[in-house]
């Protein structure tokens, strides 16, 4: 997945998980987190999710899972009519979703100091498609209308991405 994002981006960096499903419960993870988006002046996050992920797949064939935590997660989520193009949806906006209730992102998040994006991905298919969701849109509407981005700042990027395909 890197090597497909970097082809689109550029150098970034990159934290990964499987069926990027980050557990923004962890306090020592978000504090890491946290430190390298202020030691590298990050301000975007990009959470990115692949169609094809192995778990995502899993899940819609109904195959037997490897016992990992995303896993659950992506099963409670799943419904009859999903494709992976949705299920893959729907797992970024709860992901996006979680981040944006942590007090630790959230301050940022509204004071617009970090804004925050999902992109669905298809290294099949060569695409990225933008997720957008109304509720982090919001947030970051206000934090521009209260002139708390600075557009002159140099953008750098952590990409959220799966790590196993």
């Amino acid at each position: 997945m890197e090597r497909f994002i970097t082809k689109h981006f550029g150098d970034v960096l990159f934290l990964t998980a499987p069926a990027s499903v980050f557990y923004f419960d962890d306090d020592n993870f978000l504090k890491a987190v946290k430190k390298t988006i202020q030691r590298e002046k990050i301000t975007d996050i990009c959470l990115v999710g692949e169609v094809s992920c192995c778990f995502i797949q899993y899940v819609l064939q109904n195959k037997s899972m490897t016992g990992l935590r995303c896993e659950s997660e992506i099963q409670e989520l799943f419904s009859k009519t999903d494709t992976a193009f949705s299920l893959t949806e729907k797992l970024l906006k709860k992901q996006l979703y979680e981040m944006s209730c942590q007090s630790i992102f959230g301050n940022e998040i509204g004071e617009g100091q970090l804004r925050i994006h999902a992109l669905l991905t298809s290294k099949h298919d060569d695409f990225i498609i933008s997720i957008n969701w109304e509720f982090l849109e919001r947030i970051q509407l206000a934090a521009s209308q209260n002139g708390n981005l600075d557009n002159t700042s140099r953008v750098l990027t952590l990409y959220y991405t799966e790590s196993m395909v």
